[in-house]
């Protein structure tokens, strides 16, 4: 099987020859970990990219170089990592005016996941267009049961039809993460006290407020330390506080304004306890790397993370008081050993790029007729 793979539109600030921590995931490291996967298969994967740093040049660039791909070339599908970047439409209109190729896309979220805020602040207006991407393909490839559910189960809302369409291309094969670079950044885990990563981007789904409520409490009363991967854009409301923070416990909160990659994955390594207080999560790629590292992760029981985790009671909690409690516990005693292992071990297997890649081999196989 030859693929023609559309790798996602990668954001200035996330370039060059490192790349920051916003560019993990769904931008960088987990398309990496799929192309790797699929190669592994014995598959051929052509990869489309551009080093446009204006995403309306890079549509325009990607677009071009899929047309004189499949001109010249043979595939049997084409694979797109993101069902807006480019536009899964404007896909499927090059490919049925040149190749009448199968098409098959991942949607890493959905406005028809109504707790995806981001896209709701930003993209008001694309709820239509989105589920239009959508059925124009032939697969839909989504990161979790939660994100099959919760998108078939809204389009029915308002379509009966198209929720029935859908559910016939939708599959839900995961995402996978990236292994290898992340043992190769392995460090020996600090010593000197445990220390709470919180390792998500600062937007309102994420609630970062919520997190710095919870980790100044914890600074007080113990002796942990905490470090904060992510940038905190200025315009933000909680810039300002995560500063004030960092100034009244010097060396024990630590901004680490976007990490490089390998430095990222070197700091999960030396951290103990993940925390997440998001309310909403259509996998959490930043929490299955920090379970692969072994961290002991603290989850609130939304989105996909009961079935990431396999609904385990040791890691998911109810309410922000639970939460509070039992970090201050972790904070004191460090990490369950118990409660690490069973989750490094089931993140390295259900998330590897070989199981992954071969539950997106099946469904590129279904419209590639293999």
């Amino acid at each position: 099987m030859r693929i023609l793979f559309i790798a996602t539109y990668l954001h200035p600030a996330d370039a060059g020859p490192t790349g920051v921590s916003g560019a993990l995931g769904y931008s960088v490291t987990c398309a990496d970990a799929l192309v790797a996967g699929l190669r592994g298969l014995g598959l051929q994967v052509d990869v489309i990219q551009s080093d446009a740093r204006r995403l309306t040049v890079w549509t325009g660039e990607i677009l071009a170089a899929v047309e004189a791909a499949v001109r010249v070339n043979h595939y049997d599908v084409a694979l797109a990592f993101h069902a807006l970047w480019p536009f899964t439409a404007d896909l499927r209109w090059v490919l049925d005016d040149t190749a009448a190729l199968p098409l098959v896309t991942y949607t890493h979220g959905s406005h028809w996941d109504e707790t995806d805020l981001f896209r709701f602040e930003h993209y008001p207006k694309l709820r239509w267009a989105d589920l239009g991407n959508l059925m124009a393909a032939d697969r839909v490839l989504v990161v979790s049961e939660y994100m099959r559910n919760t998108i078939l189960g809204n389009v029915f809302s308002v379509s009966e039809k198209a929720a029935g369409e859908l559910t016939g291309r939708i599959r839900a094969v995961g995402l996978p993460i990236d292994l290898e670079r992340i043992d190769a950044a392995r460090r020996p885990r600090a010593g000197n006290g445990v220390t709470i990563v919180f390792n998500h981007a600062p937007n309102t789904a994420k609630q970062p407020g919520v997190f710095l409520d919870v980790a100044a409490e914890i600074l007080e009363r113990t002796a942990a330390r905490f470090l904060v991967t992510r940038h905190f854009p200025d315009r933000s409301s909680w810039a300002g506080r995560l500063r004030d923070m960092a100034e009244a416990f010097p060396g024990r909160v630590v901004r680490g304004e976007d990490l490089p990659i390998d430095d990222y994955y070197a700091a999960l390594w030396q951290s103990h306890v993940q925390i997440s207080t998001a309310t909403h999560e259509s996998l959490g790629v930043a929490t299955l790397e920090a379970m692969a590292t072994g961290n002991h992760c603290l989850l609130p029981r939304i989105g996909s993370y009961p079935e990431v985790c396999g609904d385990d009671p040791d890691v998911l909690y109810e309410d922000v008081p639970e939460l509070r409690e039992r970090l201050l516990v972790l904070a004191s005693t460090g990490p369950d050993a118990g409660v690490v292992a069973r989750h490094r071990a089931s993140a390295r297997s259900r998330y590897s790029p070989a199981r992954v890649a071969a539950a997106v081999h099946t469904v590129l196989g279904e419209v590639a007729g293999e």
